[in-house]
């Protein structure tokens, strides 16, 4: 074993002497880690950007190209108001063996306050009838309004 007296002279003598150099100081420590940092950052930015560009390029790749559509042209605007026709000229349907009876509905009077302009002609909701050569009524649908 060695001394205790042995142990406190050799301390004694090395307490007198200077630190031996350290290899690693704070600041290069500080300086190191600031530069890893950036180095970090640098490659998580552009890492990231990289990663964009890639999604938006298989996104173009992938995805069809779509073409607007044709526009739609305005329609053009009604510079008069066509009468309506006085009678059409329908085909009869065949003669049946089942003799009917031509029936015709009255059109109502026009009703004053409708709402439309002056010198447009009234619209019916019912149907109109419009008789034909043979003596028979053929039933029209009523017009749309335009």
């Amino acid at each position: 074993m060695v001394r205790e007296d042995d142990l406190r002279a050799t301390f004694s003598a090395l307490h007198g002497e200077e630190a031996p150099p350290r290899a690693v100081t704070a600041a290069e420590v500080i300086q190191r880690g600031r530069a890893v940092r950036s180095r970090r950052r640098t490659v998580a930015v552009a890492g990231s950007g990289l990663a964009t560009a890639g999604v938006v390029a298989v996104a173009l790749a992938v995805l069809p190209v779509a073409t607007p559509p044709d526009p739609l042209a305005p329609p053009s605007p009604a510079t008069s108001v066509a009468p309506p026709p006085t009678s059409l000229p329908t085909t009869s349907p065949p003669e049946t063996s089942v003799e009917a009876t031509p029936t015709t509905v009255p059109s109502p009077p026009p009703l004053s306050g409708t709402g439309a302009p002056p010198g447009t002609p009234p619209s019916t909701d019912l149907p109109s009838t419009t008789p034909t050569p043979a003596g028979q009524s053929t039933t029209m649908p009523p017009r749309s309004p335009r």
